[in-house]
């Protein structure tokens, strides 16, 4: 079913995170992604206290009741005590809000005139202080789309994160290269009116940020968080979306989720369930009474023909089932074709208290269970399958937690961009956790600012315009614009002024990519000076146009030799006028039937292997054919 988002009340908006081509944001390590082995490990624990204000951020509580140890992989040339956090930090890296500032500027954003670092409580351990360090840089501003209009709501400068390595549940480790390296972060209205348009804003913003030739390019250097919301839910936050491609399908999926989890709260208001027989409250143990609430039914699944099932009974698993009055049917594809209320609750409990293994009686039923849980015709069960020693009460505790939530429609949280789909992380931080950072003075932005409005760059639009003024096809301007070539491009049209421009856009982004598709060829071996060298062998007509891309694939072959080289070895140079001559005469020999002036063209040009001039091998042959 095809959805209409504007009689939905689809809301969304995004913030884009970018890392900056700069040294980190508060000392002078190199902003650089390690894979060798660590030179040493720290390991650190994590805990909640209150704010400024005397309440406990409920995000960072949700961390901290997963009581884990946390690992942090270090290396001694390219991490300091900063990172570690047993040092204060050092001044704001001056290029990077410089850049900052730029971008602000480029998005008619207003920026402040006077910078003050904030501390924004973290707690899931990916910072070692257990706060993220956030400038607010510039408010409000525009982006022009197909659409309309979007507003720009915010721009602020921050560290990024430390990177998981590996996440056992209990124990979490990270790597610090990452932790500290400039982000600038870009956050829109909720003006957007669906998700191809949230696409289309994300990649305009990611545009104008590598317009500014100071980000970071790759996988992992750009990420989108989107907020996404329709008529009668909540506000849901989906993190670390990292391809482009998936926006759409993403926003359409957690639209359709958003939409069962409110058809299934008018289902239970009709068959009128109340959210007091899902009562969970918590005491000075995790939840009071709540054992009273599931019961073991391992016997039940004896019979059961499920592979999974059959291996956790015989490794000695207990399986732990809990009646939900009222939610037969409303757990599996029922109400949420497209995602099932009984994944909420799978994810819920893996999230909070790591532990997998769920079924419920939509999946397959199984009247041992429903017997043994008192279930009647209107009530589903759950069941957790855990080890014999845990204690499974903080999963049943989360299960009935989110149960009574279903009551609400959908809750507000923040979830994980999982591919196309989003899982649940954690809820909602609160606003009362961001706080000044004492160690970092405040920074007067005027004067930079004044000096910045004067060269900023120019924009994608503008550029692309400029190259089809030069000759390039609108396909390959929005190439040229969207690829890291650009600048290098602009540099070789100034020095081979007489070789026409599309020729060098095509040497840097087509013909590279025909070498890989017919021969495999390794490009990324390719190098600046090989192109250059390249361009400077046509230019001076040593080589012809045709052989390109022969050379780029014996030059991705081998790496360390230069173009000259390889047009030696493998003769690849223009041949001359007399060998031209020769080769047209044995044309004439072959097919001495054929008149048209092109025709011969071709034929000659076949032979020559691309080592001739076209227009040089026209006039012999039309001054051939004058005799």
């Amino acid at each position: 079913m095809k959805l209409d988002y504007n009689k939905i009340g689809f809301k969304c908006g995004i913030e884009i995170h970018q890392q900056l081509d700069t040294h980190k944001l508060f000392c002078a390590c190199p902003s650089v992604i390690r894979d060798e082995k660590p030179d040493f490990v720290v390991e650190r624990r994590m805990r909640a206290v209150a704010g400024e204000m005397g309440a406990v951020d409920p995000a960072a509580l949700h961390e901290f009741l997963k009581n884990r140890r946390l690992y942090y992989e270090t290396y001694t040339d390219t991490n300091c005590l900063v990172e570690l956090d047993e040092e204060p930090p050092h001044p704001l890296n001056e290029q990077a809000l410089s850049t900052a500032l730029t971008v602000t500027l480029m998005l008619s954003s207003k920026p402040v005139s006077e910078i003050q670092v904030m501390r924004k409580t973290v707690i899931d351990g990916s910072n070692t202080s257990g706060f993220q360090r956030t400038i607010l840089v510039g408010l409000g501003g525009v982006i022009e789309t197909s659409l309309g209009d979007v507003g720009i709501s915010s721009i602020c400068l921050e560290e990024d994160a430390a990177r998981i390595i590996e996440d056992k549940g209990d124990v979490v480790t990270f790597r610090l290269d990452r932790l500290g390296i400039p982000l600038i972060e870009v956050a829109t209205d909720p003006d957007i009116k669906s998700p191809e348009h949230a696409r289309e804003v994300a990649e305009k913003i990611g545009m104008m940020l590598r317009a500014t030739g100071k980000v970071k390019r790759g996988l992992g250097t750009i990420r989108q968080d989107i907020n996404v919301s329709i008529r009668g839910g909540e506000r849901i936050e989906a993190k670390g979306v990292q391809d482009l491609r998936a926006i759409p399908k993403l926003c359409e999926n957690e639209v359709r989720r958003q939409m069962g989890l409110i058809e299934i709260k008018k289902e239970l208001f009709r068959r009128k369930v109340k959210p007091e027989d899902f009562e969970a409250k918590q005491g000075e143990s995790k939840v009071k009474n709540l054992h009273e609430n599931f019961q073991e039914v391992t016997a039940c699944f004896s019979d059961d023909d499920r592979a999974f099932i059959q291996k956790s009974i015989r490794a000695g698993k207990k399986f732990l089932g809990m009646r939900l009055p009222g939610f037969a049917g409303l757990l599996g594809r029922e109400l949420m074709p497209d995602h099932r209320f009984g994944t909420e609750l799978s994810h819920v409990v893996k999230a909070t208290t790591g532990l997998r293994g769920i079924i419920h009686s939509d999946e397959k039923p199984n009247g041992c269970v429903s017997e043994k849980l008192c279930c009647g015709l209107k009530d589903a069960w759950v069941v957790v399958i855990v080890e014999a020693s845990v204690d499974a009460t903080p999963a049943f505790f989360k299960i009935q937690e989110r149960l009574q939530k279903a009551f609400f429609g959908v809750p507000e949280e923040t979830r994980r961009a999982d591919g196309e789909k989003t899982v649940y992380m954690r809820p909602l931080p609160g606003s009362d956790r961001m706080y000044p950072e004492t160690d970092e003075p405040l920074i007067n932005t005027q004067n930079l600012v004044h000096e910045l409005k004067g060269s900023l760059p120019k924009l994608p639009e503008g550029e692309r315009r400029d190259y089809e003024k030069m000759g390039l096809s609108p396909e390959m301007a929005n190439q040229l614009v969207n690829s890291p070539s650009a600048k290098v491009f602009t540099v070789f049209v100034k020095e081979f002024p007489k070789l026409p421009p599309t020729l060098i856009a095509q040497t840097l982004l087509s013909t590279p990519k025909e070498a890989k598709k017919r021969y495999g060829s390794h490009i990324e071996n390719l190098t600046l000076d090989h192109f250059k060298g390249i361009l400077s062998l046509v230019a001076g007509g040593s080589i012809t146009k045709d052989v390109i891309v022969e050379v780029i694939r014996n030059l991705s072959e081998t790496p360390e030799k230069t173009a000259s080289d390889v047009v030696s070895e493998k003769k690849f140079g223009s041949l001359s006028g007399e060998k031209i001559s020769k080769i047209i005469d044995s044309v004439y020999e072959e097919n001495s039937g054929v008149e048209s002036v092109n025709k011969l063209l071709g034929l000659v040009m076949a032979k020559a292997g691309g080592r001739a001039n076209p227009s040089e091998v026209r006039k012999i042959i039309e001054y051939k054919k004058l005799f």
